[in-house]
């Protein structure tokens, strides 16, 4: 089975001060730059990258020359190689998803939901291997555990709290239909729904 990378970082990091996705990493560069440094070696067919962003997020240098899905429509699904132990050669591009509304209010924005209900409305029909910027310890191996992991609708990490981390996770159509239809009605963030969608990796 395909995933689709996805890095999460359009969210408005009030409790942080500043954009994390623009925070440094020890060795100088954004937090967002680790997950588009990981996500080849755990997915090397997909042949997008996508980065979802508000419509308000800060750019750096970087992000400026990046085409969004506004620019060109997603990519079709990979066509996997048969052969094991081969992984192509070309690096995957890097395109922005950029959410429907503009997050600039705890009240009206979706929060986490909005970056994932905005690449679902791009192609329903995927499966999102799905990654806040803000993990800068995360490893090929636990990315690769919780794909080997993935069940329907949706599976996700349980941190050491026995909380779920819906923003590690993989998303299926099915989990994004119904995070949808849960913040047209209630206007929640998928961090305060994760903990109710089966699939769980524990």
């Amino acid at each position: 089975m395909s995933f689709t990378p996805l890095i999460l970082a359009g969210g408005r990091s009030s409790r942080m001060g500043s954009p994390k996705h623009l925070l440094s990493t020890p060795d100088g560069r954004p937090l967002y730059q680790h997950q588009i440094d990981l996500l080849p070696q755990v997915c090397p067919y997909a042949p997008t990258i996508y980065i979802s962003l508000a419509q308000d997020s800060q750019l750096d240098d970087y992000l400026r020359t990046l085409p969004s899905v506004t620019d060109a429509s997603p990519d079709p699904d990979p066509v996997l190689c048969k052969t094991p132990h081969i992984r192509k050669v070309t690096p995957p591009a890097i395109t922005i998803i950029h959410d429907l509304d503009a997050n600039t209010s705890s009240v009206t924005s979706a929060g986490p939901a909005a970056g994932l209900l905005a690449a679902h409305r791009a192609d329903p029909a995927r499966t999102w291997l799905v990654i806040a910027c803000d993990y800068p310890l995360l490893t090929q191996r636990a990315l690769e555990r919780l794909c080997a992991k993935y069940r329907p609708p949706v599976t996700c990490f349980r941190n050491a709290d026995g909380f779920c981390e819906p923003l590690l996770g993989v998303w299926g159509p099915d989990g994004l239909a119904e995070l949808e239809r849960r913040v047209k009605g209630s206007s929640a963030s998928a961090g305060g729904r994760g903990g109710e969608e089966s699939g769980r990796l524990r």
